[in-house]
């Protein structure tokens, strides 16, 4: 068996370095780092477009169809021309199947096994996880830790693809001992209401939208939903706040101005301190958002609106259509989780799903946790 580490960007191939080098000085799984911006095309690459299979241009075909509803997604690209995205996605499948090739080529000369990447969800990653699995290698995935201070490592992908459990039987069984975590005390901003349910915004290009949130294509799609069940449940709809993500490039203003003319439970912020809006809430809903964990984490109510891994019956409400978010928003305050599945998940994912430790800043004990980690994925898959 033999490892490759493929890094896009500097600090996984530092990161990515220090894992490969106590791998090869155990001499326990030999392994490389592949920096993409090291891999030049063969010529010779070029002859394996011509065997390709059905299934590997049916996923490059996904993968650039996904890109261009990231783009699309953007601030320029609402803008953009049918004619321009006409020439975009010609543009993208020549570069997948470039970089397919390209790919192919450096893991078949290196006689790879496994592969690890980064996130796996980005357009020039998802290319080389197809590119491995068209040599039969086997992926993994990394990422940051779904809990803090920790690192994840997935055989089967991150956010929804994860391989946790979904089924809270699992859960009930492993109610084990869990570090207790609350929510650092921060004063109440003056301006919430005293009862209100927490809707953070999201980046409209993420990945979390653009692949894991079918019926609410963007933060637009979100309000529009949120206004209509304002309209239906009239004085039954519960206050909420909703504030913009700090990474997104979308300009909110006269959404804000909208808000503030045509509804009575609505509210969009622009700033403010998004830990203290959890903390004062009395209940939180997200499409698939990090602070969702967050939230179970502060043994808060949760409503999730999209795909997301922690959407596990009895544990959280789930509104996948407008019917379903109307229902659950007048459920949602009253809705009791069960506390032994929530244990559950939270001691899962600490004592044995995730690697101790942050990547950004790893010492000695963090990248042999991760490389035991790595080893056993591995052995796991053969």
């Amino acid at each position: 068996m033999k490892l490759a580490f493929f890094a896009a960007r500097r600090i996984h191939r530092q990161y990515f370095t220090q894992l490969s080098s106590r791998l090869n000085a155990s001499d326990s799984l030999p392994s490389l780092v592949i920096w993409h911006k090291f891999l030049w095309l063969n010529p010779f690459a070029l002859l394996r477009l011509k065997h390709v299979s059905l299934e590997t241009r049916t996923k490059l075909e996904s993968i650039v169809n996904d890109h261009i509803r990231e783009k699309q997604n953007s601030r320029k690209g609402r803008s953009r021309s049918a004619s321009y995205w006409k020439l975009f996605a010609k543009v993208k499948t020549l570069e997948a199947r470039a970089l397919l090739a390209i790919y192919q080529q450096a893991l078949a000369n290196h006689k790879i096994s496994h592969l690890v990447v980064w996130n796996g969800l980005k357009f020039r990653q998802r290319v080389v996880v197809a590119a491995a699995e068209s040599l039969q290698i086997n992926p993994l995935f990394m990422e940051n830790g779904l809990l803090p201070g920790m690192t994840t490592l997935d055989r089967k992908g991150i956010n929804f693809l994860n391989s946790v459990p979904r089924d809270p039987q699992f859960f009930i069984t492993r109610s084990g001992h869990v570090r207790k975590t609350s929510i650092e005390h921060k004063e109440r901003p003056e301006e919430l209401p005293e009862h209100y349910v927490f809707i953070p915004f999201q980046v409209n290009t993420d990945s979390q939208i653009v692949l894991f949130s079918p019926w609410l294509k963007d933060m637009t799609a979100l309000v529009d939903a949120l206004l209509k069940a304002e309209s239906n449940l009239q004085e039954r709809t519960p206050n909420i706040v909703l504030k913009t993500h700090p990474a997104c490039d979308q300009d909110y203003s006269e959404l804000i101005k909208h808000l503030n003319s045509s509804s009575k439970k609505i509210r969009l912020y622009n700033s403010g301190d998004t830990q203290a809006f959890i903390a004062h809430a009395d209940a939180v809903a997200t499409i698939n958002s990090t602070v969702g964990i967050e939230a179970i984490m502060a043994n808060i109510n949760t409503l999730v609106l999209g795909q997301a891994f922690y959407n596990i019956a009895g544990l959280t409400l789930s509104a996948q259509s407008q019917a379903e978010l109307e229902q659950a928003l007048t459920q949602l305050v009253g809705f009791k989780p069960n506390p032994t599945i929530r244990q559950g998940l939270l001691h899962y994912l600490e004592s044995e799903y995730q690697i101790p430790g942050r990547w950004q800043d790893a010492d000695a004990e963090h990248i042999e946790a991760a490389c035991a980690h790595l080893e056993q994925e591995v052995n796991r898959l053969g």
